[in-house]
């Protein structure tokens, strides 16, 4: 039944490859026919065959051509919209009329030329999209009972189905290991180079190639549910968040072609009154229509901005709409959150300082029972240590968590307090300051009882790779950089040294790192990254948010413009490259665009040029070539 049901699919896919491929593939002959009566009736024409077979030649290159752009300009002119159909229509037609058939036969020919072009690029941007689409699988073989296997589409697996994934195939579907152990090529959905080991208990994600070993996974997510359909569904929905630059483009083009309708017929009215004959008039009016064509220009930014999107998301990176891609283009200085992005977030008890003569055992002790109700990378460290020197903590009344502070809570009938030097100021706690105990450096918590200092804490974090790397080539691009962290000031200060960060706000509160934001805002375009849930309001505050290591947290994905799918700070300075090589060659093709088109569009006005000149240069191949560099930028950065 099942192999039936795949059989089905694939018959199913092949018929709708083929239904989608017939109208190219009409257009494709169409374009052919055009050319081969186009070039047939320069060479009878030429010849001197008799005129009205001449024509009729003409006649049929412009139809075959012309029956994709007529429609659409006559339907424009219905409702007072005249586009760039209208145009390349009005020219065509007005050629034939006033005796120069071979011209309007390659206005529409060469016009179509232009058109099936961007339909190429459209394309390839589509098949970036459609590839990504393609990673998940359209059927999953599932393990059922009494150990037989079935193979199901993806759709019909629901959470809690066992996946059987065999060595060299792709897994179907989001889900945790739980049987066997392998290498994974995750390259498809985080970018990264190298196989990601997995055993046990380790998440797996659709999309990804499975290596070596045999393994089980258990579903966690449904078929809409996994990240790479996220993914697909950011990027696709990206494509219709336009950049500043595109949407002042759309609006100009919206104003353009009334107006250059306009001053076509000023000029062939101009070139009457100064004594040009109907023909000549009328066809250097047609000439300065078809260099008035927009579609260069037009048509090259939506490229641009698209094909840098899904360039990016190849490399790992997912861009949230052409808009952000715009912003990162300007960045003047960028902001990192210290744990998790810095550093691996990874925190392990390092050194523990005692006072008024407590041991190590009721330190400890006191701060994990606190901490065991919190989920903090702090809190976890320390019921880490606590479990592997076996230390036996008891129960807690009354916890309470205090923002950007610490814990407090009860044992017994006695209060404690678990946190930074902040919260014990604020309890009027005098902090034990005895010299023989060095306390060295990281990050410092602090354990009080009631008003008595009982010791404290020293943890330390390991810098994340890539981390030096990155800062040194923001700093090379001219880009300033900053660290922004409610760590102590001691810690704040080691690591900025370390990575070579140019300065950093320690001991920050989460409205206070957003009130720096701010600040950094008015310098210029800033961006922030963090872990995409708790530096969401810093995140949301700078002109540009970047999560780190999106794939394995929903709101990251969510909340933030940019979401780095690998946990590889290596991934912003060539973000911010891609982004400005992307408005680079967006005005390249604005300048190029305008200034040929001007130039030309001179020259036809004094009569120096023809239709084919105009066509052929102002406007295939202008389009030609701005597309064409437009779509440099779907390349994967190496």
């Amino acid at each position: 039944m099942s192999q039936e049901s795949e059989t089905t699919c694939a018959t199913c896919a092949a018929s709708s490859g083929s239904e989608s491929e017939k109208p190219k593939r009409y257009k494709y002959r169409m374009a052919g026919l055009s050319a081969s009566a186009l070039v047939g009736g320069i060479i009878l024409d030429l010849t001197g065959f008799d005129i009205l077979v001449v024509y009729g030649v003409f006649l049929v290159s412009m139809l075959s051509a012309g029956q994709f752009i007529m429609p659409r300009g006559a339907r424009g002119l219905r409702k007072f919209r005249l586009d760039i159909h209208f145009l390349m229509s009005s020219a065509s037609i007005g050629a034939f009329i006033i005796g120069a058939p071979a011209e309007g036969a390659a206005v529409m020919f060469l016009f179509f030329i232009s058109m099936l072009l961007e339909e190429r690029a459209e394309d390839q941007v589509k098949k970036e999209l459609r590839e990504l689409v393609e990673l998940e699988p359209p059927s999953a073989t599932i393990k059922m009972n009494k150990g037989a296997e079935a193979l199901i589409p993806t759709s019909e697996v629901r959470r809690g189905d066992t996946l059987v994934i065999r060595p060299g195939s792709r897994i179907g579907l989001d889900g945790l290991v739980v049987c066997g152990a392998t290498s994974v090529n995750q390259a498809p959905i985080t970018g990264e180079s190298l196989p990601v080991s997995k055993t046990i208990g380790d998440q797996v994600y659709a999309g990804t190639i499975n290596q070596e070993g045999y393994i089980e996974v258990e579903v966690t997510s449904e078929s809409n549910e996994t990240v790479l359909s996220r993914i697909v569904k950011l990027v696709e929905e990206a494509k219709n968040k336009k950049a500043p630059t595109e949407q002042l483009i759309s609006r100009f083009s919206r104003r353009y072609t009334p107006i250059m309708v306009t001053l076509t017929i000023l000029l062939g009215l101009g070139s009457l009154y100064l004594g040009a004959t109907i023909t000549e008039a009328t066809y250097r009016a047609l000439t300065l229509l078809v260099i008035s064509c927009p579609c260069a220009f037009v048509v090259s930014i939506p490229v641009s901005i698209v094909s840098s999107i899904a360039g990016s998301a190849r490399d790992g990176v997912l861009v949230k709409g052409g808009i952000h891609i715009e912003q990162v283009s300007k960045t003047k200085v960028v902001a990192f959150d210290k744990t998790g992005t810095l550093t691996l977030g990874a925190l392990s008890v390092k050194e523990v300082c005692l006072h008024n003569n407590y041991s190590r055992a009721e330190v400890l002790t006191v701060a994990a029972t606190l901490e065991q109700m919190s989920e903090h990378p702090i809190a976890r460290a320390l019921v880490a240590v606590t479990e592997i020197e076996e230390y036996k903590l008891g129960e807690t009344k009354g916890f309470s968590a205090i923002p950007g502070r610490g814990v407090d809570g009860q044992i017994g009938d006695t209060k404690y307090f678990v946190g930074n030097r902040r919260l014990l100021a604020e309890q009027q706690i005098e902090l034990d300051t005895v010299t023989e105990h060095s306390c060295g450096f990281g990050t410092m918590v602090y354990v009080a009882q009631e008003q008595e200092h009982l010791g404290t804490i020293i943890l330390s974090d390991s810098l994340r790779s890539g981390a030096v790397e990155a800062v040194r080539e923001l700093r090379e691009m001219g880009i300033d950089t900053i660290m922004l962290t409610g760590d102590s000031e001691t810690v704040a200060k080691e690591i900025a040294e370390e990575v070579g960060i140019d300065r950093y706000l320690a001991e920050l509160l989460p409205e206070e790192k957003v009130r720096a934001i701010e600040e950094l805002s008015e310098q210029g375009s800033s961006i922030m990254i963090g872990d995409g849930i708790n530096d969401a309001p810093a995140l949301a505050a700078a002109d540009i948010g970047i999560a780190m290591g999106a794939v394995s947290s929903d709101a990251a994905l969510e909340t933030s413009d940019i979401a780095l799918m690998q946990q590889d700070l290596r991934k912003v300075p060539s973000l911010i490259k891609k982004a400005r090589k992307t408005m680079s060659i967006v005005r390249q093709n604005i300048v190029v665009s305008i200034s040929v088109k001007l130039l030309v569009g001179v020259l036809a006005t004094f009569g120096l040029v023809n239709l084919w000149v105009a066509i052929g240069i102002g406007d295939m191949g202008l389009t030609f070539a701005v597309i064409a560099n437009a779509l440099r930028l779907v390349r994967k950065e190496q």
